[in-house]
């Protein structure tokens, strides 16, 4: 039986038999093993699809993912090269290409980012502009999504700043004074988890320390946050980029 694998960031394993062969989208950090385990823990539904095979928006099954951290399989350590190297980047949770482009400035077409073809030719200045283009998106997009969380919650910043935090996805250290630097790469990451960062940061605006009436208050904004904590834990990549 053939077996096709598409990797991806989202935390899901799904499978369905088209035209004989077994399409599985999985995560990245979904081990070749544990995958191999699935399938085979799967095999009597794989042998009935392939039987007798019904349209694929029938034949999907979508599985949990382990609860244990697998090790990062060959194909998500080839897509983390490529990251490292500035051909591939993250934009609200999904990996896109990096392109290089006639124009000087940098522009996403689908799902590819262009940049100049000067700074597409060396790493640093790759880097740099992939970086200038996130800064940028973030400054607009997540702008919006905290001003359209604080206006929930009729509360919101005097200050938003975006740029290289260093060790967090956003600093709180003036947040008696409600104003929040993030680090820019928050606009790589899914909605959920962007949600889970800004909410975490208004939290800081009634409790400085990470005491339990922060995370009361936390769970009231958001009650999957322990989900969100844990799968941020996945994108820790991105800051070293």
């Amino acid at each position: 039986m053939k077996v096709q694998v598409t990797k991806t960031w989202k935390r899901i394993v799904s499978m369905r038999m088209e035209n004989g062969v077994l399409k599985v989208v999985a995560n990245m950090f979904l081990s070749d093993k544990k995958l191999r385990r699935i399938i085979e823990e799967n095999i009597d539904w794989i042998n009935a699809h392939r039987q007798d095979e019904v349209p694929p928006q029938q034949a999907n099954q979508s599985l949990p993912m382990p609860p244990t951290e697998p090790t990062p399989p060959q194909s998500y350590m080839q897509i983390r090269r490529d990251i490292l190297d500035g051909r591939k980047t993250v934009l609200l949770g999904e990996v896109i290409e990096v392109a290089p482009s006639a124009t000087s400035k940098s522009y996403l077409d689908g799902d590819t980012l262009y940049i100049s073809e000067k700074n597409f030719a060396n790493r640093e200045l790759r880097l740099q502009s992939i970086r200038s283009y996130l800064k940028k998106t973030a400054q607009t997009y997540v702008a919006a999504e905290v001003a359209s969380f604080g206006s929930n919650v009729s509360l919101c910043p005097t200050k938003i700043e975006f740029k290289d935090t260093d060790d967090f996805w956003v600093k709180c250290a003036l947040a008696s004074q409600r104003i929040l630097c993030f680090d820019f790469r928050i606009v790589q990451l899914p909605e959920q988890l962007r949600q889970y960062v800004i909410a975490h940061a208004f939290a800081h605006f009634a409790h400085p320390l990470h005491d339990k009436a922060f995370w009361s208050l936390l769970s009231q904004a958001m009650p999957s946050y322990k989900d969100a904590a844990k799968e941020l834990e996945n994108f820790r990549l991105l800051r070293t980029v």
